[in-house]
C-alpha cells in the first residue's frame, strides 16, 4: 500500500471519530426538583416518653412489729377489700391483751373498794356535823371527818381515773392484735410482694411494705414530662397515642386527662473540657417541663404496669389548610446554577403586610420558570413533619414550588 494510501486512511479515520465524538458531546444543564402547593390537614405533634402505672397503686403495710406467719396472697393474686392477704405471729399481742384486761379488772374491783370507802367516810360525816351541832364533838372531829372524806373522794377519782387508762390499754392491745391481721385495702390485683413466711418486721418510724396492689389493670396511665414550649397548644381531653416495645406495630389510644402545673425543672451541664492543666464545666440553661397524665384503656390487660410507652399528644392541627412541602422551604439556589443560567442572586421577595396570624413567621419559596428563579415570600404557620401551613402570601394549591436545583450534564446523539 503507498504512502498516499495510508494517509487517506488516517485521515478518514480522524473524520469519523470526530463525528462520533461530537456525536456523543454533554452539556451541561439546570435539573430542577418540584413538589406541588396542596391543601389538607396539617398537625403538630408533641412527643414524650413515659412509664405505664395503674391508676391508683396502694402500698400495703403493717403497723405492728412481728414475724410473717402467712401469706394469703401472691403476684397477679386478685383481692378484694377487706380480704386477708397476711398474718403475723399474734402470740405477743395476745398477750398484750389479757395483761391489759387484767389490770382493767384489777382497776374496776379497786374502783368499787374506793367508792365503798367515799360513801362511809360521806356518812361518817354526816353523822359528824349532826354531833357538832348538839356539841357532842369539837369542831376539829367535824373538820376530820370532812377531811377523810376528801381523801376517799380523791382516791375514787384517781381509782376512775384508772379505770379510764386501764380501757384505753385494753382497746390498744386489742387493735395491735387486730394489726397482725393484714388485709387488702381496696380491690384490685397484687403487683409486688416483698415478705415471705417467717421474715421479721420492724415496724418503727415507717411501716414495712409488704405488697404493692394496683386498683384496676384494665385502666392505666402515662405520666410524661411535656416541654414548657410545647405546654401552650394542649388540651385536656384531646387523643393521645402510645407505642411499647412489646408490641412495636401496633398503636394503643389514650385520652390527656391531666395537664399538672407544679414545674419539673432539670438543670444540665456539659462535659468538662480540659485545657493544660485546668478544667472547666459548661452549665447549659435548665429545662423546665409539665407532668402531662394520660389515661389509657387496657382491655385484656395486655398493657402492664412499668412498661415504657412512647406517647404523641396532638398539640395543635389544621384540618384544611393550604400547605407547602417543608423541603420547598429549605431550598435555596445553589450558586452554580445561577451562574449556568448567567442569573444574579435574586433578591429577596418583597414582603407585604397579610394581617397573618401573629404566631406565625415568614418564609421564602421558589419558582423556575425553565430560565429563571424567582423568591416568593409567604406567611407561615403551623409545621408538621412534612408541611407548613401558609397562613397568607401569592401562592395556591396547585402551584409548582422548587425542592431541589443541580447542574448535570446532558448527552446528546
Amino acid at each position: 500500500m503507498t504512502r498516499m494510501k495510508w494517509v487517506g486512511i488516517l485521515a478518514g479515520g480522524t473524520v469519523l471519530l470526530v463525528t462520533a465524538l461530537w456525536a456523543f458531546r454533554t452539556t451541561p444543564e439546570v435539573q430542577v426538583e418540584r413538589a406541588p402547593v396542596t391543601a389538607g390537614p396539617v398537625t403538630r405533634f408533641v412527643l414524650a416518653t413515659g412509664t405505664m402505672q395503674s391508676a391508683t397503686t396502694v402500698a400495703v403495710g403493717t403497723q405492728v412489729s412481728g414475724v410473717v406467719q402467712s401469706l394469703e396472697a401472691d403476684f397477679n393474686s386478685v383481692v378484694h377489700e377487706g380480704q386477708i392477704v397476711a398474718r403475723l405471729d399474734p402470740s405477743t399481742y395476745d398477750a398484750q391483751l389479757r395483761e391489759a384486761k387484767a389490770t382493767l379488772a384489777q382497776a374496776e374491783a379497786d374502783a368499787i373498794g374506793l367508792q365503798a370507802t367515799a360513801d362511809d367516810a360521806q356518812a361518817k360525816l354526816t353523822r359528824a356535823a349532826d354531833l357538832a351541832a348538839q356539841q357532842i364533838i369539837t369542831a376539829s372531829d367535824l373538820e376530820d371527818a370532812r377531811a377523810t372524806l376528801d381523801e376517799a373522794s380523791a382516791a375514787l377519782h384517781a381509782g376512775r381515773s384508772a379505770i379510764v387508762e386501764a380501757r384505753a390499754a385494753v382497746a390498744q392491745a386489742s387493735d395491735d392484735l387486730d394489726h397482725t391481721i393484714i388485709r387488702s385495702p381496696i380491690d384490685g390485683i397484687v403487683t409486688e410482694r416483698d415478705v415471705d413466711v417467717g421474715q421479721t418486721l420492724t415496724a418503727t418510724v415507717q411501716a414495712p411494705l409488704l405488697f404493692m396492689i394496683a386498683s384496676d389493670l384494665s385502666h392505666l396511665q402515662v405520666v410524661v414530662q411535656v416541654d414548657e414550649s410545647d405546654v401552650a397548644g394542649l388540651t385536656e381531653g384531646e387523643a393521645a397515642t402510645l407505642t411499647v416495645s412489646s408490641y412495636p406495630d401496633e398503636t394503643f389510644h389514650g385520652v390527656l386527662s391531666q395537664l399538672r402545673l407544679n414545674p419539673i425543672a432539670e438543670q444540665t451541664t456539659a462535659a468538662t473540657s480540659t485545657v493544660g492543666s485546668s478544667s472547666a464545666t459548661n452549665q447549659v440553661a435548665t429545662v423546665v417541663g409539665y407532668p402531662a397524665i394520660v389515661d389509657v384503656d387496657n382491655p385484656g390487660e395486655r398493657l402492664r404496669p412499668g412498661m415504657t410507652a412512647e406517647v404523641t399528644l396532638v398539640q395543635a392541627e389544621r384540618p384544611q389548610a393550604i400547605r407547602i412541602p417543608n423541603s420547598a422551604l429549605t431550598f435555596r439556589p445553589p450558586p452554580d446554577t445561577l451562574e449556568l443560567l448567567h442569573e444574579a442572586e435574586p433578591a429577596p421577595a418583597t414582603r407585604t403586610a397579610h394581617g397573618a396570624d401573629p404566631a406565625s413567621s415568614w418564609g421564602e419559596v421558589w419558582t423556575f420558570d425553565g430560565r429563571r428563579f424567582t423568591p416568593v415570600e409567604v406567611h407561615i404557620g403551623l409545621s408538621d413533619d412534612g408541611w407548613t401551613e401558609v397562613v397568607s402570601g401569592p401562592v395556591q394549591p396547585g402551584d409548582e414550588l422548587v425542592t431541589r436545583a443541580a447542574v448535570a450534564q446532558r448527552s446528546h446523539m
